[in-house]
């Protein structure tokens, strides 16, 4: 999961930059650099959410079609003995 890490560190330092260069450097953050940052923070976590399930999905897929290889290699071995006789 270090890419997931890696993902996440990247949008909140691009999300953090953006606000330094529209923004500018302040000792307070003004209640709408503020309010826009939870939006970010909240699309941000909301985009992890999504990931997390698209990776859960692709693992299930995974998982089904090795099942499924499993059970091609089972029909073909007993065509091959069905075969032989």
């Amino acid at each position: 999961m270090k890419l997931s890490t890696r993902g996440s560190l990247v949008a909140l330092a691009v999300t953090a930059i953006f606000f330094l260069a529209t923004t500018g450097c302040t000792k307070y953050a003004s209640p709408d650099d503020l309010q826009r940052l939870e939006a970010s923070r909240q699309a941000v976590l909301s985009a992890e959410k999504e990931r997390d399930q698209v990776n859960d999905q692709i693992r299930k897929m995974e998982k089904d079609i090795k099942a499924k290889d499993d059970s091609l290699q089972a029909v073909r071995n007993e065509y091959k003995l069905v075969q032989s006789r």
